[in-house]
Order: C-alpha cells, then sequence, then structure tokens
C-alpha cells in the first residue's frame, strides 16, 4: 500500500507537471532525458517503398555500423539505433531506386545509399560507373544553371 506521503507527491507531480515523467531510467540510477514533443532526430536515412511494400524484413544501418531490422508494415516515421541510440527518421522514397543524388556541404555532387533497396550501394559501384553518374548529375546542373 503507497503511503499518503508519496501518494500526495504523486498527485502534486502530475499536477504540475502531467502524467508521465520527461525522464527513463538508464543504468541503474542515472536518468537520461528524453526527447521532447517535438520531433528531434539525430539522423536520417533513405528508404526504398518497394522494401517496404514487399513485406519482407530487411536491415537498416546506422552509422555506428549498428543494426535496426524493419518488420513490415512499418508504421513509424523513425527508429533507435540499439547501439548508439541516435534516433533515425526514415525519409521513404518511391520505388527500388538503390541510391538517390546528394551533394556534400561545398556543393560537390554526392550518391546516397537508400536502405532496404535490391540494387547495390552505392560504395560497391565501380570507380567509373559512379563517376560517369556524377559527371551526368554536374552536366545536369550546369545546364539548369545557365
Amino acid at each position: 500500500m503507497v503511503s499518503q506521503r508519496s501518494d500526495h507527491k504523486h498527485w502534486e507531480w502530475r499536477r504540475r507537471f502531467g502524467s508521465r515523467p520527461n525522464h527513463q531510467v538508464v543504468e541503474g540510477r542515472k536518468e537520461k532525458e528524453l526527447p521532447s514533443r517535438s520531433e528531434k532526430f539525430d539522423l536520417y536515412t533513405f528508404v526504398a517503398g518497394a522494401a517496404l511494400q514487399a513485406g519482407k524484413p530487411f536491415q537498416l544501418e546506422c552509422n555506428c555500423s549498428g543494426i535496426v531490422t524493419i518488420m513490415p508494415p512499418f508504421q513509424d516515421e523513425y527508429v533507435v539505433c540499439p547501439r548508439c541510440e541516435s534516433r533515425i527518421k526514415m525519409i521513404v522514397i518511391e520505388g527500388d531506386p538503390g541510391y538517390i543524388i546528394g551533394a556534400d556541404p561545398d556543393g560537390t555532387p554526392r550518391l546516397l545509399p537508400v536502405q532496404g533497396s535490391s540494387k547495390p550501394h552505392p560504395g560497391k559501384l565501380s570507380a567509373t560507373e559512379r563517376d560517369a553518374i556524377l559527371a551526368q548529375v554536374q552536366a545536369q546542373i550546369g545546364r539548369k544553371e545557365k
């Protein structure tokens, strides 16, 4: 049975701060603040829409090499890496593209992987294939700037 004093503290806390504490216990007594309602993500990744529609599990890889197994149908917009605890927002790309065109901070085009794709990872393309794709992108960017 809960004593009146602790019960009073509980209800006082709920009155002041809401129904749930914004902390969770991690590793014994250490506390870690949970993210607030405004969704903040540590990382972003692109996911092939075809992988989600296929209904088969696939692995999403974090930057730390941690693996999150995605079990379709997946209805959340993010996952948490079990290794580094990063919140990874998944941006679904229609189809099965393998990669999309992005850019480095200096504006240089770059191939970004689309996770869950059946196509090869851009890092597994030969240097000539990668250079040809990026040269084509540079040419298209040059045409649009004129």
